[in-house]
């Protein structure tokens, strides 16, 4: 007996109003009774339940024939609202030429949502948004690649609709499905810390041979894919050869998880998807290509102070941690639950709450390790800076750094092509400023002006010295 998953309403084979009982077609019989047996070439109103092998060699190739059965809802394409001229910044390709608002200015290190595929598609069926960073500096500025999210493919029988048209496995060989991925909105946000199990026989229903998971990170996991000898990920997995994976991610962000399941019969079914983390607040994490030989440490400065860093108007290592002596800013302390899961749970235990700001991550030359800063509930319409010093090691390095307010990537700062060029030891970069907007106690934005040297529109703000 196959199962559907619960958030399928109805299979596709009730959507075009007949059921997949038992198989014919390719049986001699006349089914329809059109007076042509197994006819190749259909017509809606005589052919609707005759059954052929040519037109579905995928599942014939599983000893299963597939009905022919257009999905008889969805008979106006979607209309991919190509326009003649590109509109700016508005993370869409408007003229179908395969480029997300190109020649458009922008906000250096911005990071804006953005769609691989034709307008009218976007936010159809299984298409996901990506991501883009704005890159160069000055009057030369310019939006990056699209990358990450799904974008219109061909219909997969995955109970999805995979070329986004508003038609859920318009394929005629997709009546018999025994995969049905996962789609926007249909798997809960997870937390950083914290264990995202997913399992695979909610969605995928036959007898199979074998599993296989793989799951790509945000920027830093892709810089430590580069950079990092063995390579290492700042999220953990296990599980990744079984029907249940478990994703223990460390950082905020989208996670796009890819599953190979192989049928006992060696045909191979795949799901891609999205997972969302989401930790609250104003989140700002740190990476860098030299993490196993050097140790650079991340600082975000309280709002309407300009004290010198390493002050107690300064979150980072010696006073934000677990034992540290903690910086409170007039900020309520957090829940345990934000904290505990974390390298300093244990520490973070012992006190009974969590810092608010605190740093979780401290890295200290370890290979592939992240740091991050977390302002759990900053107050509306605050400020809030972010700087990067070198601490120690002699290599030039280059550091990359992640805003996230509300769960979502708002400004990336480093990344190539705009890197910190030279960035060595005891050097201080002064990145952004974060402005926060809080809405009914909840992190909904913030605006991000990236900073210069004084008296300078362009170029990083990296010195010596410790001044605001």
């Amino acid at each position: 007996m196959r199962t559907r998953l619960p958030w399928i309403a109805v299979l596709v084979c009730a959507l075009v109003g007949f059921g997949c009982g038992p198989k014919k077609g390719d049986d001699g019989d006349d089914d329809d009774d059109d007076a042509s047996i197994d006819a190749v070439t259909l017509d809606a109103a005589t052919d609707a339940t005759e059954l052929d092998a040519s037109p579905d060699a995928a599942a014939d190739a599983m000893g299963v024939d597939a009905r022919i059965c257009d999905d008889l809802t969805c008979t106006t394409p979607v209309d991919d609202m190509c326009a003649a001229a590109e509109v700016c910044n508005n993370g869409t390709d408007d003229n179908c030429n395969g480029m997300v608002d190109e020649g458009c200015l922008c906000t250096p290190g911005a990071v804006q949502q953005c769609f691989r595929g034709q307008p009218g598609r976007r936010n159809i069926g299984s298409c996901v948004d990506g991501q883009q960073t704005c890159t160069g500096s000055g009057e030369f500025t310019q939006w990056g690649p699209c990358n990450g999210g799904i974008a219109p493919g061909e219909e997969a029988c995955d109970s999805q609709d995979n070329n986004c048209n508003g038609c859920v496995d318009d394929d005629p060989s997709c009546c018999i499905v025994e995969l049905a991925c996962p789609g926007p909105g249909d798997l809960p946000t997870g937390a950083p810390f914290t264990n995202y199990v997913i399992d695979g026989t909610q969605f995928f229903t036959g007898d199979v041979a074998s599993w296989a998971w793989d799951v790509t990170g945000g920027p830093c996991d892709q810089l430590f894919a580069t950079s990092t000898t063995p390579v290492v990920q700042s999220f953990t997995l296990s599980g990744q050869t079984t029907s249940m994976l478990t994703l223990r991610p460390t950082l905020s962000g989208d996670y796009t998880v890819h599953v190979a399941i192989t049928a006992l019969d060696g045909f191979v079914y795949e799901c891609t998807f999205i997972v969302h983390i989401a930790g609250p607040g104003l989140r700002v994490e740190l990476c860098s290509d030299k993490s196993a030989t050097t140790d650079l440490d991340l600082h975000v400065h309280r709002p309407n102070s300009t004290a010198n860093w390493f002050t107690d108007d300064d979150c980072y290592y010696a006073n934000c941690t677990a034992n540290g002596a903690g910086r409170q800013w007039g900020l309520a302390n957090s829940m345990l639950s934000q904290c505990s899961g974390g390298p300093q749970g244990a520490a973070w235990a012992a006190l009974g709450y969590c810092r608010n700001p605190r740093l979780d991550i401290d890295s200290i030359r370890v290979n592939g390790r992240p740091e991050n800063i977390n302002v759990d509930t900053p107050t509306n319409n605050q400020t809030y800076r972010v700087a990067v010093h070198y601490f120690s090691g002699t290599p030039v390095v280059k550091p990359l750094v992640n805003v996230y307010c509300g769960g979502f990537l708002r400004g990336t700062y480093g990344a190539a092509p705009d890197v910190v060029a030279p960035f060595v030891s005891n050097d201080v970069w002064r990145i952004v400023d974060a402005t926060v907007a809080v809405t009914a106690g909840n992190v909904t934005d913030c605006t991000l002006v990236p900073l210069h040297p004084p008296n300078m529109t362009t170029g990083f703000w990296v010195t010596s010295d410790r001044t605001f």
